[in-house]
């Protein structure tokens, strides 16, 4: 019996996956984090220290590997400001340009061109700084590229399960969430398209997943959100099936989605009394 709990998102769709194998009672999480599908590539910090491997979020990258900023600092490359970036540079007039060159001790001729020194500037900065990972702004990302998107990271995360029982995903409230809306059907077409066989996709209210929290009053969404990280870390330290992944949930930086997608699964689980 497997479980997969989608709570929808662009920057942070996060995803639950629960297990429960034929010789168990017992579901487990075989698989939990986010997904940026405003990107096609999630770019994870490459640093391994003592055997393990960092896997943060990268801010940085140079010759083919990225790092977070923790550890870019044990890199022989500088991290590059504003003032590194050839966008910058190329801005500049030539005295300036003298200034940023004597700086960082590169050897010019005596009547070079405004050109040529930029050049020389360029590639000092691109021999020893970190390059910037940029990141796309969700609002601007393109719902085709989105859909692709789903589709590369989907194909990677899920394309091994031979078979999904049920797939929920959070309900988005159209015309309020009109985009996300989009991004749900999206994700309902990737199951009804993949190889992946799945014998029921659901939409859940946002509201299931804290029902066990018995909220007596209004609350405000970051108050639910915290409310929500709270439930979850309760949950995994007391639950047997849970705990292993205490630590993996503390070390996260979206501890929120991660709670999200978790609590509206084992919702689901406890509700269905599967």
């Amino acid at each position: 019996m497997k479980i997969l709990s989608i709570d929808v998102g662009i920057k942070n769709l996060a995803f639950c996956l629960f297990e429960k194998p034929n010789d168990s009672e017992h579901f487990k999480i075989t698989k939990w984090d986010t997904v940026n599908i405003s990107e096609q590539e999630s770019f994870k910090c490459f640093f391994i220290e003592k055997n393990v491997l960092c896997n943060k979020a990268a801010k940085y990258k140079k010759n083919g590997e990225c790092f977070c900023l923790k550890h870019s600092k044990k890199q022989p490359f500088q991290i590059p400001s504003s003032e590194q970036k050839p966008t910058f540079i190329n801005k500049q007039k030539i005295q300036n340009l003298y200034e940023i060159a004597n700086k960082h001790l590169i050897t010019y001729e005596n009547k070079i061109k405004k050109l040529d020194l930029a050049n020389l500037i360029n590639e000092h900065i691109s021999t020893n700084y970190f390059q910037c990972i940029e990141h796309t702004n969700a609002s601007d990302v393109k719902l085709l590229d989105i859909g692709l998107n789903i589709k590369l990271h989907f194909d990677n995360l899920f394309s091994q399960e031979e078979s999904i029982n049920y797939v929920i995903i959070e309900n988005q409230i159209s015309p309020i969430a009109t985009r996300m809306k989009t991004i749900q059907g999206m994700l309902v077409q990737y199951f009804v398209m993949s190889q992946v066989f799945v014998d029921n996709i659901e939409f859940i209210s946002a509201s299931n997943k804290l029902k066990d929290c018995n909220i007596k009053q209004k609350t405000k969404y970051s108050e639910r959100k915290k409310i929500g990280i709270s439930k979850c870390l309760e949950t995994i330290s007391s639950d047997f099936r849970f705990n292993e992944h205490l630590h993996y949930f503390n070390s996260h930086k979206k501890k929120d989605d991660l709670s999200d997608s978790f609590l509206q699964g084992l919702w689901f689980i406890n509700d269905r009394k599967i």
